[in-house]
């Protein structure tokens, strides 16, 4: 089993190949990520689609701090 940094240096680098490829090739690339890293198949693509923000910034409300980002398209 893979420690947490591996974990994130295999999903810095499968993140722009999953995101490129088409849908067969996601099926295969998320097969093989869940196999690897013992993901639920379901967090594995949600990880794996999430792109950078720009943050706006923050604001607290209610006891809890909310951020403002500015989501890229594309």
């Amino acid at each position: 089993m893979l420690d947490m940094k591996q974990k994130q240096a295999v999903t810095k680098e499968l993140k722009t190949r999953y995101n490129k490829a088409r849908k067969k090739e996601k099926v295969k690339i998320l097969d093989e990520f869940t196999a690897l890293t013992g993901y639920n198949r379901c967090y594995a693509s949600c990880i794996l689609k999430i792109r950078k923000e720009k943050v706006l910034g923050y604001i607290t409300t209610c006891g809890k701090k909310i951020k403002y980002v500015l989501e890229k398209k594309g």
